[in-house]
């Protein structure tokens, strides 16, 4: 028989339990362990309300709004389920953000940046740099086992993965998302067997983003053994998956699409976008038959509002908080009372996160040790720092314009109780391949010239990350360039870059306005290039260089003009400082280079001279107003004509009016200002952007230093309309100066009118 305990003892083991009571809850905030937020119905309250987003792209900014007025009305949401932007919204609303919270980031995001996954022009290695100036096309074609191949899609989706991993840092140790402040999952598709996968556990950012991978236009991301795409395919509106959450009643939100119009199907890739819509809205609507009486259906009416429109957002979100408003009959029978509410939205509040010092790096190994290498210089700094998101996204973003990658991710890991990064660089499938390049000039008088230029490029030739280039040009210059480029070093600032060009060249002699002849100029040139880049902003370098000019005479009178042959040997010193965003349109930044030829009487060459260049450019943008400053400056120093001293102005924004290189001579001097405004809506993805402007130059060019005289310069000015279209800047312009020169302008080129190197 067991006596009862006394009274006393019954006062002590009562206080006994209420003391380990508060210990637990000590211990339980100290550690901020992730739990499952307490549903309602678990605890005794109204019936569990699951939230349905469904996929839309931009138009489902929408179900921001939805969520506001849920807010408003103390609606409280106990599970979340999205597809494509539905997951986004739905995975920030199920950390924790607020529906104010999200509003103010689909306003701050730079929605136009997002979809280009290269960082901006300035933190770019300079050699990325130099290719702007070759006219190439943004494409990238690669060769893999005998096979061209394209990119899998426009974007890689770089940088969106990167904004999903900053806004779910809070979460960054949860990996079963039922113990996210809201349970959560994201419906992607298996883009080889077409099977929907539902994450309901595993790494957030990746869920996010494997979701939001509309095919074509996002690359699809790799998820253990899967390749995933954007969930619409399979499941645009994921109700089932709410209701296997154990969700009592459901709130869907439909932001899809509508069908195409008869009169818009204009072209194949429409007829292909209705297709693939049609198969999404049959699914969709079947799934939306199964909802049940007591669940809650939103439509909101977004009109003409496409996926692509993020620009809208703000027009989305009231419109869906407008459908929200129309639906509140149904929506007031699932509210709470104000402090059931209050109490509930407090356990789904955002977690704290502590950025603690990041004590290890792994970096996870790709195919070639010289990008793992170059990973691992562009974020080693953060080790031994308090964790900051943005400055790990700068640092990843300069490994990243490297060009060789097809993403780099990372992740925060704990080993031994010590917190780290983890970084995943993915490298592009292909170490060889190509791109292609355009030029045109027409004066719309019977003179046109035009290049048409391709590259092959190797890279990761060897283990310390060599490059070969290799380029054939056909058209005003046509030819043959081959070069290696060879890094060293621990940052592989230092380089070595010998090369072999094979050029022909086709130069006019004009004289009054007239011209008098047009030689050929065939080069042969080697080279052999050292340089110091140890910031992307900067270069400086020093070549020896040896070559031969023959110049064969095309047009004009032989007795009047002969061709002649320079041999050349010497030394050129170049310094390069670029932070221009870029060189089409620039908005701000500047670049300057100069350049120091030295010709030398040795191995077997025949001139002998120093020459001088300088050019200098500098933008800066005042919203839709841009202005573009720039200086051109050529000089042989002790006054030694032959072919390499020449300096050569004309064409458009070069002296307009005149025809290309239409001035020539050792002394050549350029100064411009040129004005332009971007017109339309600046705010759409995809746009065609147009730039209305005008120039103001002077120049000219002198035969000796002695003429060079500040009476002579030429006033030139232009008129113009620029596009900026996939093949590049293309300019409608008219020209003309106090000469008596004016001229119409069609061309593909850059406002900064640089060389082809």
């Amino acid at each position: 028989m067991i006596d009862a305990p006394d009274r006393p003892t019954i006062l002590r083991r009562l206080k006994g339990l209420v003391r380990l009571a508060l210990l637990g809850t000590a211990l339980s905030g100290a550690f901020a362990f992730p739990v499952a937020a307490q549903t309602p119905a678990a605890s005794g309250g109204p019936p569990c309300v699951g939230l349905v987003l469904g996929g839309g792209g931009a138009r489902g900014s929408a179900h921001i709004g939805v969520l506001k007025v849920l807010e408003r009305e103390r609606i409280p949401v106990c599970k979340v389920a999205g597809t494509s932007m539905g997951s986004i919204v739905g995975g920030l609303y199920a950390t924790g953000y607020t529906p104010a919270e999200m509003e103010d980031l689909i306003r701050t995001i730079d929605w136009a940046d997002m979809f280009v996954d290269d960082p901006p022009r300035p933190g770019q290695p300079m050699r990325r740099k130099d290719a702007d100036f070759r006219y190439l096309l943004d494409l990238e074609i690669g060769y893999v086992d005998g096979r061209v191949v394209l990119p899998v899609g426009i974007v890689q989706g770089q940088k969106l993965l990167m904004l999903m991993r900053r806004l779910t840092i809070s979460t960054w140790d949860v990996q079963n998302f039922d113990q996210l402040p809201i349970p959560f999952r994201a419906v992607a598709a298996d883009i080889i067997n077409g099977d929907k996968v539902v994450f309901a556990d595993g790494d957030l950012a990746l869920a996010i983003r494997s979701s939001m991978s509309v095919p074509g236009a996002f690359a699809p991301v790799r998820v253990g053994d899967r390749l995933l795409v954007d969930g619409g395919m399979v499941d645009n509106v994921p109700v089932d998956v709410v209701r296997q959450m154990g969700a009592d009643r459901l709130i869907v939100v439909d932001v899809g699409s509508p069908l195409h119009k008869e009169d818009a199907l204009t072209n194949p890739l429409v007829i292909m976008d209705q297709m693939i819509s049609a198969l999404m809205t049959e699914k969709t609507e079947a799934t939306l038959a199964t909802l049940r009486p007591e669940d809650v259906l939103i439509r909101p009416e977004l009109g003409d509002i496409t996926a692509a429109e993020f620009n809208r957002g703000d027009e989305a979100i009231a419109i869906g908080e407008r459908a929200a408003e129309a639906a509140l009959p149904r929506l007031r029978a699932l509210s709470v009372d104000e402090a059931t509410y209050a109490a509930y939205r407090e356990r789904q509040r955002k977690r704290e996160f502590d950025p603690k010092l990041v004590a290890f790096l792994d970096i996870v190994e790709g195919r070639s040790p010289s990008a793992t290498r170059e990973v691992e210089r562009a974020v080693v700094q953060n080790v031994g720092q308090p964790f900051d998101a943005e400055r790990l996204e700068q640092d990843i973003g300069t490994a990243y314009g490297d060009g060789r990658f097809q993403q780099i991710d990372y992740r925060l890991v704990e080993r031994d109780g010590q917190p780290g990064l983890e970084i995943i660089p993915a490298e592009k499938p292909w170490s060889a391949f190509g791109r292609l390049g355009f030029q045109l000039d027409d004066n719309f008088n019977g003179r046109n010239n035009y290049m048409v230029s391709a590259e092959l490029t190797f890279s990761d030739v060897n283990t310390l990350g060599a490059e070969w280039r290799n380029v054939m040009r056909l058209g005003r210059i046509t030819g043959l360039l081959s070069e290696f480029y060879q890094p060293f070093g621990r940052t592989g600032a230092f380089y070595m870059k010998p090369s072999l060009e094979l050029r022909n060249e086709s130069f006019p002699l004009w004289a009054g306005g007239d011209q008098l002849a047009e030689f050929r100029i065939n080069r042969r040139q080697m080279a052999v290039e050292a340089g110091y880049t140890p910031q992307p902003e900067w270069r400086i370098s020093a070549a020896l260089v040896r070559g031969r000019d023959r110049g064969d005479l095309l047009i004009g009178n032989p007795s009047d003009f002969t061709g002649n042959k320079e041999k050349y040997a010497g030394v050129f010193y170049n310094a390069t400082w670029d932070t221009l965003d870029n060189i089409n349109f620039p908005t701000r930044g500047l670049r300057v280079s100069a350049d120091l030829e030295t010709y030398h009487d040795v191995a077997g060459a025949n001139v002998e001279g120093d020459v001088a260049r300088l050019t200098a450019d500098w933008a800066q943008a005042w919203g839709r107003y841009h202005l573009l400053l720039g200086a051109n400056l050529s000089s042989a120093l002790e006054e030694d004509s032959f072919f390499q001293t020449q300096g050569f102005l004309g064409g458009f924004l070069n002296l307009s009016g005149f025809d290309e290189r239409a001035l020539f001579g050792t002394q050549t001097a350029l100064a411009r200002a040129v004005m332009y405004r971007r017109t339309g809506n600046t705010s759409r993805l995809f746009s065609l952007p147009m730039f209305v402007g005008a120039s103001v130059e002077t120049g000219n060019a002198w035969a000796i230093k002695d003429d060079v005289d500040a009476d002579d310069l030429i006033l030139a000015g232009s008129l113009f309309i620029g596009f900026s279209t996939p093949l590049g800047p293309m300019f409608l312009a008219y020209g003309g100066n106090d000469e008596g020169e004016s001229s119409w302008y069609l061309t593909f080129g850059s406002l900064l009118r640089p060389q082809v190197k």
